[in-house]
């Protein structure tokens, strides 16, 4: 129930951020610790443009989120690595 919780909370309005949530969810999410899976969650409530410009290295965070801003932005399709 908490993923279906979470994806409803990953749709944040821009599509490529939207996708990049999901696809963490998807891959990522599980293999977090309980930690880090909260410190999601807590990411997830910040504003959409905060979130992206964090992730896109565009403005400085909290450092708590380190881990998973590195996991996203290694996954990001906004970080011009069209690999992914």
């Amino acid at each position: 129930m908490i993923l279906n919780k979470l994806r409803w909370k990953s749709r944040k309005g821009i599509r490529e951020l939207d996708i990049l949530l999901q696809k963490f969810l998807r891959l990522e999410y599980e293999n977090l610790n309980q930690i880090h899976k909260e410190v999601f969650e807590e990411l997830l409530d910040l504003e959409t443009y905060d979130l992206l410009n964090a992730i896109t290295g565009k403005s400085s965070y909290n450092s708590k989120y380190e881990p998973i801003i590195k996991k996203l932005s290694q996954l990001s399709v906004l970080s011009n690595d069209k690999s992914s």
